[in-house]
C-alpha cells in the first residue's frame, strides 16, 4: 500500500468589523448622521463631528483615550478611554472602543 502525502490546509476566517479589530459602528464613517444629535461612527484625529448645539466637534484619537471639543461661544473639551461617556454641555460622546489611531463612538443619549 503507498500513501501519498496531502498537505494540512489552512483555512483563515476573519469577522469583519470595517475598523481593524474594532466593533462596527451603526453609521459606519457617516458623520453626517449625527447632525440630528443622534449616531454611531467610526472616527479619527481630525475628523468634525456635526452638532447642532455645539458646532462641530473635532475629534482626536491618541493611542488609547479620544478627544473631543467644540463649542460655539465657548471652546470646550473632554477625553476619555472605551466604555466612558463624555460630557461636553449636555451632549453625550460615548467612547465604545479605541484602537490604531480609529474609534467608535455614540453620539446622543447613553
Amino acid at each position: 500500500m503507498t500513501f501519498k502525502w496531502v498537505p494540512p490546509l489552512l483555512l483563515l476566517a476573519a469577522c469583519g468589523s470595517g475598523g481593524g479589530g474594532l466593533p462596527a459602528a451603526a453609521d459606519g464613517t457617516n458623520l453626517a448622521a449625527c447632525s440630528d444629535g443622534s449616531c454611531e461612527v467610526l472616527v479619527k484625529t481630525g475628523d468634525r463631528i456635526p452638532n447642532q448645539k455645539l458646532g462641530p466637534v473635532l475629534v482626536t484619537v491618541k493611542e488609547d483615550r479620544v478627544e473631543v471639543s467644540g463649542g460655539i461661544n465657548v471652546s470646550l473639551s473632554a477625553s476619555g478611554i472605551a466604555d466612558r461617556t463624555l460630557n461636553l454641555n449636555g451632549e453625550s460622546f460615548k467612547i465604545i472602543a479605541v484602537k490604531d489611531g480609529q474609534a467608535v463612538v455614540k453620539v446622543g443619549k447613553p
